[in-house]
């Protein structure tokens, strides 16, 4: 199914992906994973040749990253998940990217679009590769994304139809060189959540990963070997299209750049946007790497931000022929531009992804009065989350400040899982249970509210969202996910360090945001500055129950998340008479 695409030209991609748990070392356990150099490694990196046997990490199918599916926009992809994690836990994938249009259950969200896969059984997902771009596939039940379930998922489209096809060589068939970023942790993301949660442990992480490889030191007779890092082979003067994924787990948003080379952006989550050129970028992009410089090898830089900011990764830039194998370039410094950094204000060098421009006009049901618009607002909330405090034993303001902890929550509230899935048994559910604070705005931010967030919105309804980050307890960024859309970033700021819901309300309503809609950027996610906002737009035209969450991890797990209720009148009369029920 890799190939090169043909209009109108269709095939059945079907793979198999088996996830499951191995022993490491006397008696500790990964999720999903070897541990870092375990005895499936034999002498790496002593020997070289050791670090790449095929057992060296397991993660689905014994890689990491997992297998990477390459194919063209409209195959059919039929993917069988065995699950043989081995301790009853259940499991789904999402396809993240993938709008699923006319499938709504094959999301892969537990308990919102389909129940989690039991133990010892499997699932079929089968969809169709829609939209063209660059996207990924990864876990979505509870930490098996964080702890290596996660690759690459490139859906290509024939060349024609490729509004970027003379922008790098080969015609705009080559697609060889995927960044795809992780955050690396020391233990399982489950333990690092439990002690943060519980205790005082921290929610950082202790080092990155550039396609599951990264430079590490041990000292061999006085000597210092390293463990390999990823390597980019290209040719001089030829053009190369890098495609930049970030499946940090935890508050590990990066800043990538290439010694001596530029930057020229072509797309963000899938879409082709207007050439841009800069010298780093943060968050998910395509982009141009022209190899016009002397030949030699470069470093590829990978600089962590916020939780992340003491941890960096590099790979190299090898042009093929040169005998420099180990870079010695410097990191650009002075006359540089950046796209979409972490928190800052924009400036003639500082420039938000609303200065992008997609290359098709806007949908002009996007520019005219949206039918809904809604407020939606998130911190760090000072309560006594009935989760990790006790408001009577332990509460949250008697404890010491390393204990404490902030939960994550949308419009003051955390999300509770249901006890059935809520697309295809909605009945079944509690209704008790269900909230909707677009219906009830005065949630209470002093004490702890949690329940199935759930949003009814009329079918083919323009929806805007303001979505704010308050600011008052760190100093974050989240970065928003909308399952099932693609939505217009249509404004962005930032204000000043804490921004309120009547300070926002405030904002809007004497009309001080700038609203772009020429040739607007269309994102599937996107990080809110803190203490500033932003302002997405949508139609809801697909049908389905749709997650709108932080893409942190460890925030979503807590319960930063909400969903989005389409056209059930639509889907319930289509899902499939087989398909599995739980609850």
């Amino acid at each position: 199914c890799d190939r090169i695409c043909q209009s109108e030209t269709s095939m059945i991609c079907e793979y198999n992906f088996t996830i499951e748990w191995y022993v490491l070392f006397v008696s500790f356990v990964y999720i999903v994973r070897y541990a870092t150099l375990s005895k499936a490694c034999y002498d790496c990196p002593q020997v070289e040749e050791d670090c790449f046997r095929e057992d060296s990490v397991t993660v689905v199918n014994r890689m990491l990253p997992g297998p990477s599916i390459k194919v063209c926009e409209g195959d059919q992809i039929i993917v069988r998940l065995n699950n043989k994690l081995d301790n009853g836990e259940g499991t789904t994938i999402h396809w993240h990217g993938i709008t699923q249009r006319g499938t709504p259950w094959m999301d892969g969200v537990p308990m919102i679009t389909q129940c989690a896969i039991p133990s010892g059984t499997n699932f079929v997902y089968n969809f169709t590769a829609y939209p063209a771009g660059t996207h990924w596939w990864h876990g979505h039940s509870g930490f098996h994304r964080s702890d290596g379930a996660f690759g690459s998922f490139i859906v290509k489209k024939p060349a024609l139809s490729n509004l970027h096809w003379d922008a790098y060589d080969e015609g705009g068939y080559i697609h060889k060189h995927t960044i795809l970023v992780g955050d690396w942790l020391h233990q399982t993301t489950m333990e690092k959540y439990i002690q943060h949660h519980h205790s005082s442990g921290n929610n950082k992480g202790e080092g990155m990963l550039i396609n599951g490889k990264g430079e590490h030191g041990y000292q061999k007779n006085g000597s210092t070997v390293y463990t390999p890092m990823m390597k980019y082979t290209v040719e001089s003067l030829k053009r190369y299209r890098f495609r930049v994924i970030n499946n940090a787990a935890v508050f590990c948003p990066f800043e990538l750049s290439v010694d001596g080379h530029q930057l020229n952006i072509i797309a963000t989550d899938g879409i082709d946007v207007t050439s841009h050129t800069v010298t780093s970028l943060v968050e998910r992009f395509d982009f141009v790497l022209n190899a016009n410089q002397t030949p030699s090898s470069y470093w590829v830089r990978i600089q962590g931000l916020a939780d992340c900011r003491n941890s960096s990764q590099r790979a190299v830039l090898w042009y093929n022929g040169t005998t420099t194998q180990r870079p010695t370039s410097t990191a650009d410094v002075g006359n540089t531009t950046k796209l979409n950094p972490l928190n800052e204000k924009e400036t003639e060098r500082v420039k938000f992804v609303t200065s992008l421009s997609t290359l098709t006009p806007l949908d002009v049901r996007l520019a005219q009065k949206p039918d809904l618009v809604h407020f939606v607002g998130f911190d760090f909330k000072l309560v006594d989350n009935t989760r990790y405090h006790d408001s009577m034993h332990y509460p949250i303001r008697a404890v010491p400040r390393n204990h404490h902890l902030y939960s994550p929550q949308l419009n003051n509230v955390s999300f509770v899982p249901s006890s059935s899935p809520l697309l295809s048994q909605y009945d079944d559910v509690d209704q008790s249970l269900i909230c909707d604070t677009f219906r009830d705005i005065n949630v209470p931010s002093t004490t702890f509210r949690a329940c199935t967030h759930i949003v009814d919105i009329k079918l083919g309804s323009t929806v805007e969202l303001v979505v704010f980050d308050e600011g008052r307890t760190f100093n974050a960024g989240h970065p928003m996910h909308l399952h099932g859309h693609h939505f217009a970033v249509v404004a962005m700021n930032k204000i000043k360090s804490t921004l309120s819901l009547d300070e926002i309300q405030e904002i809007y309503a004497n009309g001080s945001i700038a609203y772009n809609f020429e040739n607007t950027v269309m994102k599937d996610s996107v990080i809110v500055p803190d203490g500033g906002y932003v302002v997405i737009r949508f139609v809801a035209d697909n049908p389905g129950i749709w997650s709108f969450h932080c893409h942190l991890s460890f925030h979503q797990e807590a319960g930063m998340l909400m969903a989005f209720r389409v056209g059930e009148e639509v889907y319930e009369k289509n899902i499939p008479e087989n398909f599995p029920k739980c609850g």
